[in-house]
């Protein structure tokens, strides 16, 4: 045998070999993902995901030319996309951390979503991960995020209001209870409605004009105007004035940056001031911040809390 037959001989088991040592390695999995929120600023919130590779081979195995993708969708829209090229998958379970970026111009469209499904949100992390020879794998998680603004608003302890005015006894109004409820949604404004059910208990007619209102979250105004149609309540009586209020959705980026500041919790104000006409052109505010009218909104949008109680799917790769 000549030195090039040798050669070629040794490359021809060798080549052999190998193919036996590919062929047995197993196919690695994707165990699942866990998000979490990382960093805001005015235009961007960063999400930080931790994708769990399960390698059943006692060797690591490297993953080049390997592309992560991930996405995150609220209602189906897509809130930002992320990927990374090149992974290392080390014997058993490892992790691979990357970062999405969420656009803070789709909070708006989303709030819009949000409460037109009764203030729920259907919340979808997705991964793919292509890996040559290997193939694909894909896995995602659901879970429903789900708030009670409204209904936390709604109360029917009785507040008395009193305007210290010469000649009356106070209170001159008594709000029996408060309603609220979301109107119809849009693009650009995301209604409040706030029933008041004011009683008269003076022995005089009270003549409420309208009702100016401002809406605020962290402190944040997203809303403020006038509303209500004028009354008079005559003694005795009881009638209910709907506070037409509104949020702008245009606002709703810089109320979602100080709420992913503290942790994901809002404080949501509704300062409601009635205004009453009396004789002589002469008007008199009473503001109605004790009706209740003030919640707080905590949200976990990726469950971080109290783990995921939504499904994950785990495929192995294939090609």
């Amino acid at each position: 045998m000549n030195r090039t037959r040798a050669v070629v001989l040794v490359f021809v088991v060798l080549a052999a070999i190998g193919g036996v040592a590919v062929l047995t390695v197993d196919r690695p999995t994707v165990a699942g993902t866990e998000s979490r929120f990382s960093g805001v600023n005015d235009s961007t919130t960063l999400v930080t995901t931790e994708l769990r590779v399960t390698n059943p081979n006692p060797i690591p195995i490297e993953l080049g030319n390997t592309t992560v993708n991930h996405s995150i969708r609220m209602n189906g829209i897509e809130m930002g996309t992320g990927s990374r090229d090149d992974i290392r998958a080390a014997p058993g379970t490892s992790t691979v951390n990357f970062t999405t970026a969420i656009d803070n111009r789709n909070i708006p469209t989303w709030w819009a979503s949000h409460v037109e499904r009764g203030e729920r949100t259907r919340v979808v992390t997705g991964a793919a991960v292509d890996v040559p020879v290997f193939g694909t794998a894909r896995v995602s998680e659901n879970r429903t995020l789900t708030t009670d603004i409204t209904g936390a608003l709604n109360t029917s302890e009785p507040r008395p209001i009193n305007a210290s005015l010469p000649f009356v006894d106070d209170p001159v109004l008594v709000v029996e209870r408060t309603s609220a409820t979301w109107g119809n949604v849009t693009r650009e404004r995301t209604p409040l409605d706030i029933g008041l059910q004011l009683r008269n208990p003076t022995e005089i007619p009270i003549p409420v004009a309208r009702i100016d209102y401002t809406l605020t979250m962290n402190g944040i105004a997203v809303g403020n105007g006038t509303t209500g149609e004028g009354t008079v309540l005559s003694p005795g009586s009881e009638q209910t004035i709907t506070a037409r209020a509104a949020i702008r959705n245009d606002e709703l980026d810089d109320w979602w940056v100080s709420h992913i500041e503290r942790d994901q919790r809002t404080d949501l104000g509704v300062s409601l001031t009635a205004v009453l006409e009396l004789p002589g052109n002469r008007t008199v505010e009473l503001p109605l911040d004790d009706l209740g009218t003030n919640t707080t909104i905590d949200t976990d949008v990726f469950d971080t809390g109290n783990g995921s109680d939504g499904s994950t799917s785990s495929i192995r790769l294939t090609r």
